[in-house]
């Protein structure tokens, strides 16, 4: 039982490891950060509205390839609340994918 424990183990870590290595290195990012604030009724939609706006600013700025927020580094949105709406600013360093010969 113990053997297979191991045997196992060693299987997905053969599996995992060269993935985990390729993606690591598949991706190019700056070391300045981009934001961007929004104003909204709401705490969800300004949360929402503030990546969206980030996507938007990098995109127009900097191009498609660097526009996304799902692989951005360092992301942060913050939430505070100004009057009767919700301010939120969505900020992080813009990344892009660049293929691995």
């Amino acid at each position: 039982m113990k053997t297979l424990k191991i045997a196992t183990a060693l299987a997905i870590a053969t599996i995992a490891l060269p993935m985990t290595v390729t993606a690591a290195s598949a991706y190019q990012c700056v070391s300045v950060y981009t934001q961007a604030k929004v104003h909204k009724p709401t705490r969800l939609g300004a949360r929402i509205q503030s990546k969206k706006s980030w996507t938007y600013k990098v995109k127009t700025n900097h191009g498609l390839a660097w526009s996304l927020w799902q692989i951005a580094k360092h992301k942060t949105v913050s939430c505070e609340k100004a009057g009767q709406r919700w301010v939120c600013t969505a900020r992080a360093k813009r990344c892009k994918y660049t293929p691995v010969s």
